[in-house]
């Protein structure tokens, strides 16, 4: 439980997706081969991911929601889904994603507002690797070649929220819990692609 004595809780922050985006994240798994330790994320499990914060406790948690609830409001707009992405790539995959195109830089600039409010707050450090935004879709349990059975094609989506979660694993897999939740509009003179 929250605040007593050093317990943590796992936590990270996230814009959720649509639920037209989360309904072609699913098809995208069906164009999947059938692999053994090939692992598919469940429908709430999808999203993009702003920033990990792991382990936190009651006083770096409670800074999170307050960091992530005074997002401007102004910070939406959108991006597009364009295709499978492959960490670390198709022959080594232990990611399989779908990438995200960010031509206005709605993300990028969540992004950097999200970690530099978390860094502020002491909640986090920047992590090294540069931000690349993607929907993890699946895991490969040991790294190998991932070969979708043709391409999924692509889909705009608006970026209307972000979320702190709190991420409980467990056998059958994670569970997320939004624990703040800041709603975001389009910025007015910002162009969307």
């Amino acid at each position: 439980m929250e605040g007593t004595g050093g317990s943590t809780r796992r936590l990270f922050v996230a814009v959720p997706l649509p639920d037209s985006v989360v309904r072609f994240a699913l098809g995208a798994q069906g164009l999947l081969p059938h692999l053994a330790g090939l692992r598919l994320l469940d429908a709430g499990q999808l999203h993009v991911t702003l920033a990990f914060i792991g382990q936190a406790d009651a006083c770096k948690t409670e800074a999170a929601r307050a960091a992530i609830a005074g997002l401007p409001g102004d910070g939406g707009g959108e991006a597009m889904i364009d295709g499978f992405l492959l960490l670390p790539s198709g022959e080594r995959a232990r990611v399989v994603a779908l990438g995200v195109t960010d031509e206005t830089g709605v993300l990028g600039r969540l992004f950097e507002t999200v970690t530099r409010r978390l860094e502020e707050a002491g909640v986090m450090r920047r992590d090294r690797r540069p931000f690349r935004a993607h929907v993890t879709i699946a895991r490969m349990r040991r790294a190998g070649r991932v070969q979708p059975t043709s391409d999924c094609g692509q889909i705009v989506f608006a970026v209307e929220s972000v979320c702190l979660y709190e991420s409980e694993l467990r056998r059958e897999g994670a569970r997320y819990t939004v624990l703040a939740r800041s709603d975001l509009q389009k910025a007015r003179g910002r162009e969307t692609a």
